[in-house]
């Protein structure tokens, strides 16, 4: 019945994807260093070098290109230990290196006329009296400000004469160091422009910097667009927030409470438990589990601690299956964990970064406000490398540095005396389908209470300092920072905490390269609920304050209108007929709400529109443009994915016009 052919190739396709982190030059830095045929770069090697080489190249272009094949150009030996190379294209990076044996990291080209020192690591003009003048500013051109005006540093370097002019104001004169005030009064959705102007003996130079006046995200809104999952799920169970605490992190869960409980997972909902093909008999059975059950946060003076369960009731679910059992401890595995913060309301990134369209390949983004990722994996042996906001909402992938003062261990064994899920697997073939865990009637259990082995489930914790989250004790209690732990198999979200339907919307499809598991490893995850909060809960109330039952099988769900209850593929459908989109003779039928077209309306429709208005989906035909339209409102927008979810949930009756 359970087709096996290929356990590990996510496991091997995680580790490809993590030995893509770089140590590489700031991305920004690059895009904005000024390179140009003629230059000539300097370098002052270590004496015991023999052959200094430069190797330099451009990726800002397509294709790429450089000087040479690595090592590159032997360079020019001026003076001492002091070396030349003179750019014969517009490059923009460099490596220097001893024929190609001890080198530098990648390095930005910083302009023309500076030295590379390798001793200090640093760059600086190497003859002052050759300098053209140049400018620094605080901020790269592109960048958005989401405050009434924006404030820059601007300095001007080797000018004899240096202007400044804010959009089509007068130019004003200026040495040294200024601070200039832009924005004032412009429009949201508006854009600013400053002219840079400077001249000396040597030469000019003139330079444009563009900026854009974008509307901010309010302090404690954190922007999501669809409401807590509830049920057996909880986000910020009785509106818990942790406490303050001090632990000791040593993957033990001995000094955390329940009242430092964040956010509730149920067991046994990951992917692997949804698929079977009745066509190959095929299972994801075999597969290892991501089953996120629970998050929990404490804090300190300086450090912000987190603790998170994981679930393993393989031995319950399906004891004959040996390889989740024997490789259950995910400490041997290589697979890629993102923890999502929000924690400044002036940024936002839908997970993007300057030169992919996710974070280390993820294929999530984000609806929900975030600024901050922190990457690792589940060994430790990546990371964990902290991603920060910039002002264009993007991650600079390239040049992240490890962060060694964030501590992360596990262990086996967790907190929680109770594991409480839907038993069983094998998709259809064992009773398994999607939205299950919404529904109060399911086949709840405590696996806890099946004789299930402890040892199988593990812990996990992390501390990181406040000053790599950017923030210190007060800002977390006054304000409050959300978060959110995504599990992956290195292509994909397989699990979160807090809970959310896009986890499992494809799970009961097949993976395009191996049909015997869930094409919940490379589908594209939109976050659309709300993170846990952890300090404050601010201003957004969460939707989901309800704790786990005692018994799941006697205490149903007991607020429908805020927690999910029924099974998506089993709700009613409407077909409605629109003469007016075709010939009177073949009027349209279509199903209010099935935006991908399948003939019934569930979870997969919402994610479905919620890709196609982040654009991840390009266009829709016309039957889509009449069922996704679920308000009836003639506009396609957040508002028809929302009513499509509240539908599901039992918050409201019917789709169309409310």
């Amino acid at each position: 019945m359970v087709c096996k052919s290929h356990k590990i190739t996510s496991i091997v396709l995680s580790v490809i994807l993590l030995a893509t982190v770089f140590l590489a030059a700031n991305v920004n830095d690059i895009i904005n260093a000024k390179a140009a045929t003629g230059d000539i770069v300097y370098f002052n090697a270590p004496a015991t070098w023999t052959t200094p080489c430069c190797y330099a190249w451009n990726q800002t272009v397509s294709p790429t290109i450089s000087n040479s094949a690595w090592p590159g150009v032997a360079m020019t030996k001026v003076s001492g230990t002091v070396y030349s190379f003179t750019f014969d294209k517009d490059y923009k990076q460099i490596i220097f290196s001893n024929n190609g044996a001890s080198q530098t990291a990648d390095l930005a080209y910083p302009g023309a006329n500076q030295i590379y020192d390798y001793a200090t690591n640093k760059w600086s003009t190497y003859d002052t009296t050759k300098a053209k003048p140049s400018f620094t500013v605080s901020k790269a051109s592109g960048s958005n400000f989401t405050t009434d005006t924006l404030s820059l540093t601007v300095t001007v370097n080797n000018a004899t004469t240096a202007t400044y002019q804010i959009d089509s104001a007068t130019a004003v004169s200026f040495s040294g160091t200024t601070t200039i005030t832009m924005g004032t009064g412009i429009a949201v959705g508006s854009s600013t422009t400053l002219k840079l102007d400077a001249t000396n003996a040597n030469g000019t130079d003139t330079e444009t910097y563009t900026y854009n006046k974008k509307s901010p995200v309010a302090a404690g809104d954190d922007g999501h667009t669809t409401p807590a999952v509830g049920g057996y799920y909880g986000t910020n169970p009785n509106g818990q927030v942790g406490k303050e605490s001090t632990v000791t992190v040593d993957g033990s869960p001995s000094e955390w409470t329940s009242s430092m409980k964040i956010a509730q997972g149920v067991a046994n909902d990951d992917p692997r438990v949804y698929y079977f093909q009745d066509s190959t008999g095929c299972s994801a059975m075999h597969e290892i589990a991501m089953d996120d059950y629970a998050l929990y946060a404490c804090w300190d003076n300086d450090k912000l601690y987190l603790m998170w369960e994981m679930a393993n009731v393989s031995d319950i679910v399906d004891p004959s299956e040996d390889f989740p059992l024997s490789q259950g401890n995910l400490w041997i595995n290589n697979m890629p964990i993102f923890l999502a913060f929000s924690t400044d309301p002036t940024k936002a990134c839908d997970n993007s970064t300057t030169t992919e369209k996710t974070l280390w390949g993820s294929n999530i983004n984000f609806t929900t406000h975030m600024d901050t990722m922190i990457a690792c994996s589940t060994n430790g042996s990546n990371g964990p490398y902290v991603y920060h906001c910039n002002d264009n909402g993007k991650f600079v992938e390239q040049g992240a540095s490890k962060a060694t003062d964030i501590s992360l261990k596990w262990g086996n064994g967790i907190l929680d005396t109770s594991l409480y899920g839907v038993n069983g697997g094998y998709g259809s073939q064992g009773g398994r389908k999607i939205g299950d865990t919404y529904d109060a009637s399911s086949n709840w259990v405590d696996f806890d209470t099946l004789s299930h082995n402890k040892k199988l489930d593990m812990t996990y914790e992390m501390s990181i300092p406040f000053s790599e989250l950017g923030i210190d004790k007060n800002y977390l209690e006054t304000n409050g920072i959300g978060i959110m732990k995504i599990s992956t198999f290195g292509t994909s979200g397989m699990n979160c905490l807090p809970h959310d339907p896009s986890m499992i919307d494809n799970a009961d499809q097949p993976y395009s390269f191996d049909p015997s598991t869930s094409a919940e490893k490379e589908d594209n995850d939109v976050i659309t609920v709300p993170f846990a909060r952890i300090g404050n809960l601010g201003s957004q109330q969460p939707s989901t304050t309800a704790t786990i039952a005692s018994n799941p099988v006697t205490n149903p769900v007991t607020n429908p209108v805020t927690n999910p209850v029924t099974i998506p593929a089993t709700k009613p459908t409407s077909i409605v007929t629109n003469p007016a989109t075709s010939p009177a003779t073949n009027p349209i039928q279509y199903v209010l709400g099935d935006a991908n077209k399948d003939g019934v309306v569930s979870l997969k429709d919402a994610t479905y529109l919620q890709k196609y208005l982040a654009g991840m989906i390009a266009s829709l035909d016309d039957y889509q443009k009449l069922a996704c339209d679920a308000n009836q409102d003639k506009t396609i927008n957040l508002k028809d994915a929302t009513l499509i979810q509240k539908y599901l949930a039992g918050m409201v009756t019917h789709l169309g016009v409310q």
